[in-house]
């Protein structure tokens, strides 16, 4: 293994925002960093289609201002602030909202005044009272939040009918989990982060924002890792085309499931750690990508559904709202299922999962009826961590054990942190941290 005091080589796994974090983070310190990605592009489950009118996001879309970790990150990326200007859809109504802004939820048309005072009298002093700890880096002192879930604490604090307005639509859409197996912690998190900051986005998509972030990095993209091997002399990746790669070290920033398969032949299925990444709980998704015969007028960014309607479709969204009509994506729909759908559909061909799919599209973006030429599903089979009740204890034991394991191995991603954007940022930050603390011993 190469002196600490010189330059060292490390592997991280991963493209997304954790190993893009990790790479660049270790690359600031001096070490030479290679890169590893499976697909074509950066990004994880914040990739870009790539496309001749420009690029779609097809996971991820906006990032909040507040997530200051990610910033810093992509500080040399050029982020656009968004209108961002979304709709609740009941009962054919649409109701201009954005969640995480306090003032929005106090205009909201679709709460009554009652809700709204109980709101204001339970909810927001609680978000106020632990705004310190609810963030990505920092959860001290939220135990009594993190035991008991949104949806029942919301239920109990102000009504159902505000469970399925506040809680249920941002979940339900953006995170593929119900309320009730929602941890309150994570739940006040993302309106600790969202309450009236600005939202960002970048015009040429993420995967572009996360390689300008990876400058200086070797990139080897389409390289399928599917086994790495620690020696005396370091580590070794090996892709399913017999290409290899050796460093000092590795960072492993995929998902639990991709750690756990990792990581089991090296140190056993019974070890401590194997069994907490099998513990990990994920629900996969997908976007359906609806592209148009002609541009639409996109007044609008979020068209999300009342989840008492709702049962294949959770939410759309209009990229071109971002930020205008005449955006180059102003032909384009996106469409998150709801997780009943995904429990349902998971495994059945896209035609199927398009056509399950296009009467609560039409019904949320009336535009699209009869007006589709073409159909397209991203599939992120990794899945998004759920942070069910007991989470932040749960991630803490799983960190503690990665911290005690005795190989120059790091581990990156979300699901040990808080499956945001800056949870992702702040582990790819944590593992480079590790990996320079087990350089220093060496």
């Amino acid at each position: 293994m190469s002196d600490a005091r010189t330059s060292a080589h490390i592997l991280v796994i991963g493209g997304g925002f954790s190993g893009v974090a990790a790479a660049a983070a270790l690359r600031a310190r001096g070490h030479v960093v290679t890169l590893l990605e499976r697909h074509a592009v950066l990004g994880g489950r914040a990739r870009s289609d790539a496309r001749s009118e420009g690029a779609v996001d097809t996971g991820a879309q906006l990032i909040a201002s507040s997530f200051t970790h990610t910033m810093r990150l992509l500080a040399a990326a050029r982020l656009d602030a968004t209108n961002a200007r979304d709709v609740f859809v009941r009962d054919g109504k649409r109701l201009p909202i954005r969640f995480g802004s306090i003032a929005s939820m106090l205009r909201f048309g679709g709460l009554g005044p009652g809700d709204k005072l109980k709101l204001g009298t339970t909810l927001l002093p609680l978000l106020a009272r632990h705004a310190g700890s609810l963030r990505a880096d920092d959860n001290d002192g939220l135990e009594a939040l993190d035991g008991v879930s949104a949806r029942s604490f919301v239920e109990r604090a102000i009504s159902e009918r505000a469970a399925n307005v506040l809680v249920e639509p941002p979940l339900n859409a953006f995170y593929g989990a119900r309320g009730r197996e929602t941890s309150l912690a994570f739940f006040l998190a993302l309106g600790r982060y969202g309450s009236d900051a600005t939202l960002l986005a970048s015009r040429d998509g993420w995967s572009h924002v996360l390689a300008t972030a990876a400058d200086g990095v070797r990139l080897e993209l389409n390289a399928h890792v599917d086994v790495i091997q620690i020696t005396p002399a370091g580590a070794v990746a090996r892709d399913r085309t017999h290409r290899e790669w050796r460093a000092d070290a590795i960072v492993i920033a995929t998902s639990a499931a991709v750690a756990h398969a990792f990581l089991g032949p090296i140190v056993g299925e019974t070890h401590a750690l194997v069994r907490w990444l099998a513990s990990v709980v994920t629900r996969p998704t997908w976007t359906v990508m609806l592209t148009l015969e002609q541009p639409l007028r996109a007044e609008t960014f979020g068209v999300l559904a009342d989840p008492s309607e709702a049962t294949m479709v959770s939410a759309c969204a209009l990229p071109a709202g971002r930020w205008t009509a005449e955006d180059r994506s102003a032909g384009i729909v996106l469409a998150w299922p709801t997780p009943d759908a995904v429990e349902r559909l998971a495994n059945h061909p896209v035609a199927e999962i398009v056509a399950a799919m296009m009467p609560e599209i039409e019904r949320l973006v009336p535009e699209t009826r009869g007006a589709v030429a073409r159909a397209r599903v991203f599939r992120f089979d990794e899945g998004t961590p759920l942070a069910e009740p007991g989470f932040l204890a749960h991630r803490a034991f799983g960190r503690g054990l990665e911290e005690a394991l005795e190989l120059p191995v790091a581990l990156a991603g979300d699901y040990l942190t808080m499956p945001l954007v800056e949870g992702a940022v702040v582990s790819g930050e944590r593992a480079a941290g590790r990996i320079a603390r087990i350089l220093a011993r060496a």
